[in-house]
């Protein structure tokens, strides 16, 4: 991802956001706010043939503690004008190979029970659900959200 990618990364997050499946935020942030609570790489975009954005990956940090600099939480959006072509297994196997490189041995991801379509990317591509923290959170319009949390260790970083 380039800075110039930021307004169709912008673009499909108001999608998932829209959806109310994807998120508990009510609105995009700005390109500095949402830059900084993410990791610099692995930052990924999918492009299709003509160069338009049509998904994107990220990693935001679970903790500032040093313990934890080995763990990142997932973050992947597809366009829905490009949903079940494979874009978001592209992306979330370049991610999974991007934060290996970048030194996370483990991945995490909360997902919504109902965003079906978000499992089962992270179950194909070798999460495990942990459990189901309930009614963890509040969406905007106050009711109450449970968030499925699935994990990803890494094969290679952090096994000695």
């Amino acid at each position: 991802m380039v800075d110039e990618d930021w307004p169709s990364v912008a673009r499909i997050y108001a999608e998932g956001i829209a959806t109310g499946a994807a998120t508990f935020e009510n609105e995009v942030p700005s390109y500095a706010h949402w830059r900084a609570a993410r990791v610099q790489e692995p930052c990924l975009v999918a492009r299709d043939q003509a160069g338009e954005v049509t998904g994107w990956a990220a990693l935001s940090p679970v903790s500032s503690r040093e313990v934890y600099r080995g763990v990142g939480a997932v973050s992947i959006y597809v366009d829905r004008s490009h949903a079940r072509r494979g874009i978001g297994r592209a992306l979330l196997h370049a991610l999974i190979d991007g934060s290996e490189r970048a030194g996370f041995w483990t991945l995490q991801a909360g997902i919504f029970p109902e965003n079906e379509a978000s499992i089962a990317l992270h179950e194909g591509c070798g999460f495990r659900l942990l459990g189901t923290h309930e009614r963890v959170g509040r969406m905007a319009d106050g009711s109450w959200r449970d968030v499925m949390l699935f994990e990803r260790r890494s094969e290679i970083v952090g096994r000695d």
